[in-house]
């Protein structure tokens, strides 16, 4: 005849298998993210080789921060805009290397209202993954701003166009992508900023970042947002590699502060 367990020992059993549960949950939890982790890394290096494919298509130049084009029929004439990772899926043939797995956060204003970033269904879905991307560019140093003295064909007074990679005197220690953020921005024509983490297209450098803010305003460091610790970020250097750096790191010393954005040389 066997013999069925009794009260106290049901309480053991269960209590080991409590015990069992809260050493290895937070474990799980973390093998998680260190996969995510791994993951967003090889996404920005994905991103940062199609970049060099993307040069050698245009005389070695740099993609440029977007490009508008408001009588496109794919997007509504007045969401023209064609953000870098939108130029660069030809080379990348997927959207999703542009999204963070830990990037989850949205706001639907950016896009038609009721659709999210990635979401097939938006009437602005190329706006919004171009404009809010989980990794931001270098724009201010790996493009170059023209100001026109009346609006051009474009319809806008300006308008940004690569630079030619040979600027730079050290490609591997220069920012080219990294993770990024929207957060504390206050977009044209919006009432507020934004309070969501969603990513932005656009990092800036050091001489940039506003001292009058601090963190977790994501300004006082150039909307750079470490998603798997906040005080570092993934790196897309402009050699095409990708790598994580402290945020701190990023900024070189007084003399030049922008060293690691500006192509170098480092001192």
């Amino acid at each position: 005849m066997r013999r069925a367990f009794t009260l106290i020992e049901l309480l053991v059993v269960i209590a080991i298998i409590a015990i069992l549960a809260a050493i290895l949950f937070p474990v799980f939890a973390a093998a998680k993210k260190s996969g995510k982790k791994t993951v967003s890394l090889s996404n920005l290096k994905q991103v940062s080789t199609a970049s060099i494919l993307y040069a050698g298509d245009y005389d070695d130049t740099t993609v440029p921060l977007y490009h508008y084009s408001p009588g496109d029929l794919s997007l509504p004439t007045t969401q023209g805009f064609y953000y870098w990772p939108v130029l660069m899926l030809p080379y990348t043939k997927s959207e999703a290397v542009f999204l963070c797995p830990e990037d989850r956060d949205d706001d639907r204003t950016v896009g038609d209202g009721t659709y999210g970033r990635f979401d097939l269904r938006s009437t602005y879905h190329l706006y919004s993954v171009g404009f809010a991307p989980s990794y931001g560019y270098n724009y201010r140093y790996l493009n170059i701003r023209t100001d026109l003295a009346a609006p051009g064909p474009n319809g806008l007074p300006f308008y940004y166009g690569g630079v030619s990679l040979t600027f730079a005197a050290a490609p591997a220690e220069t920012v080219q992508f990294a993770e990024s953020t929207a957060k504390n921005l206050t977009p044209p024509g919006s009432p507020a900023p934004i309070t969501s983490t969603m990513g932005y297209s656009r990092i800036e450098p050091p001489g940039r970042w506003n001292a009058s803010v601090s963190y977790p305003d994501a300004r006082s460091q150039g909307q750079l947002w470490g998603r798997f610790d906040p005080k570092t970020v993934i790196v897309g250097w402009l050699d095409g590699h990708a790598k994580v750096r402290a945020i701190q790191a990023l900024r070189g010393p007084a003399a030049s502060v922008d060293q690691y954005w500006n192509g170098g040389p480092i001192n």
